[in-house]
């Protein structure tokens, strides 16, 4: 990812004065290997003296297309969940003045850390099979239903054409991988209007003493069938050392939701399909994000590689 350039002192100490009249701020840090956004860690402290860290946020490339009203809705959804409980950073501040080029907003730090080594692989991914759980029975009001991207609709969209995207087809697996899920596709029965985080992975959870205490990065959020974060998690899960706790993940989230998951499959193969043509592009994030902060490219790519083969020998049988 190209990170956006660093906040100039001039924009930080607009960002605090529209924040709190007679408020200032200062930049203390950036946090790398995220994909999605430039995250600056900033020091603001408001008119009457009080001071706290905030997350500064800027949307990447890959979000170019979309104005402040994304911004907007992500900030709307963090409110909704933690109406509902869900432990998420608080929404802070939209820039609506454009004091930044990128859609920029404001939240909440957490002291926390993603755990990306856990002594117990299998208390961790049972945390973070309720915590999914917790997040899929959030009901949306309207106002936010219907500015949420519907993604069963998406990917149906998309697998109408028989050759696969440019993306896709620049893999060597990845005709494979798209007539595989344009088969799965006729023989599955996607779950409509479930809240879904988009983007539910370790790197994506903030840790204290071995409790998940947050998840955060929801600028991906949408509806539709759940196997999709289920699917983003497990995906991932089988990335690491520990594969096998990626099916206590799957038996805690099924006895805590009584879903079967028939649609595993499908959504495996979208999360798959996500880093071609070359999932180098993620290394950042695995050195920042995984058990193996010295991981190689070819070794990325080989596991990559190791886990289509092995879904499309799954279907194969």
């Amino acid at each position: 990812m190209q990170y956006a350039p660093k906040p100039t002192e001039e924009q930080v100490d607009a960002l605090a004065t529209s924040l709190s009249a007679g408020g200032s701020a200062t930049f203390l840090n950036r946090i790398e290997g995220g994909l999605g956004c430039t995250m600056d860690v900033l020091q603001v402290t408001d008119r009457s003296g009080a001071a706290f860290k905030a997350i500064l946020r800027r949307r990447g490339e890959w979000s170019r297309d979309e104005n402040i009203e994304a911004s907007r809705l992500e900030l709307d959804v963090l409110r909704m969940l933690r109406h509902n409980d869900i432990p998420v950073p608080e929404p802070l501040w939209l820039d609506e003045s454009g004091i930044f080029s990128e859609p920029a907003t404001l939240i909440s730090f957490i002291e926390g850390q993603p755990l990306m080594a856990p002594g117990d692989p299998v208390d961790y991914t049972t945390q973070l099979a309720l915590m999914l759980a917790r997040i899929h029975d959030v009901t949306p009001p309207s106002a936010i239903r219907r500015e949420l991207r519907d993604y069963n609709v998406r990917e149906s969209a998309a697998l109408t054409s028989p050759e696969p995207p440019e993306y896709v087809a620049g893999h060597h697996l990845g005709p494979k991988l798209w007539d595989a899920m344009r088969s799965l596709l006729q023989d599955s029965k996607l779950e409509e209007g479930v809240f879904l985080h988009g983007d539910y992975w370790p790197g994506n959870t903030l840790w204290q003493d071995h409790k998940l205490i947050a998840v955060v990065d929801f600028e991906e959020i949408g509806i539709g069938d759940p196997g999709l974060d289920v699917a983003t998690a497990v995906v991932n899960y089988r990335f690491e050392p520990w594969r096998e706790a990626a099916e206590n993940f799957l038996t805690v989230y099924r006895a805590e939701t009584g879903r079967s998951l028939d649609t595993l499959d499908f959504w495996s193969f979208k999360e798959l399909r996500r880093p071609m043509p070359d999932i180098e592009r993620w290394l950042p994030s695995f050195k920042e994000f995984s058990s193996n902060p010295a991981i190689t490219a070819d070794e990325l790519r080989a596991i990559h590689d190791t886990l289509i083969e092995e879904a499309l020998a799954t279907l194969s049988r």
